[in-house]
């Protein structure tokens, strides 16, 4: 089930973006590294959902798929035009490879998972997107939050821990999701 026009995976991101904001605070809080991986890896889950794999995989299982090597990476693209669309110039060699992982997140996959996939799922449904396509409104809301972020976390900083949340997304089995 494809969206009927863009205005559906924009309206999804923004969605998105609010209820990684929402979820993810801690007493009125936020950590932006902790947003920007959560959400990646949100976008990087919803991708291998629509791979189609086992759902008995333990959650965690990190899984071989030639499938996430060669549609994983349109997140970063996604992603990266968003930022260029809100004036920053990135490019995949730009970014700080120092910063292309996800540990500065103050939650791993799994607890990120539990907190925003049964929204994240939810979102997708309500605006009529596919998986491929909730991925990608999930890119833009990372790109979004990269950018929301910019004055504690420098962009190219924020974007290289998008990718590497992109990338253990779509490669790692999540948890089962209870309905919302």
């Amino acid at each position: 089930m494809a969206a009927s026009n863009p205005s559906d995976l924009i309206a999804a991101a923004g969605l998105y973006r609010e209820t990684a904001w929402k979820l993810l605070s801690e007493q009125g809080r936020l950590h932006v590294e902790t947003l920007i991986a959560s959400t990646a890896w949100m976008a990087g889950s919803l991708l291998y959902r629509s791979f189609g794999f086992d759902p008995a995989l333990p959650p965690g299982t990190a899984v071989l798929s030639d499938q996430a090597n060669q549609q994983g990476p349109r997140l970063m693209e996604v992603m990266l035009a968003a930022l260029r669309q809100m004036g920053h110039d990135l490019n995949e060699a730009s970014l700080d490879r120092a910063f292309l992982t996800t540990e500065a997140s103050q939650l791993d996959f799994q607890a990120a998972s539990e907190r925003l996939a049964p929204f994240f799922l939810k979102i997708a449904e309500l605006k009529g997107l596919d998986l491929p396509r909730a991925a990608e409104a999930a890119a833009v809301a990372t790109g979004l939050l990269v950018h929301d972020g910019r004055e504690v976390l420098p962009v190219d900083r924020g974007a290289a821990i998008a990718v590497a949340g992109f990338v253990e997304g779509c490669k790692t089995a999540p948890p089962a999701v209870p309905p919302v």
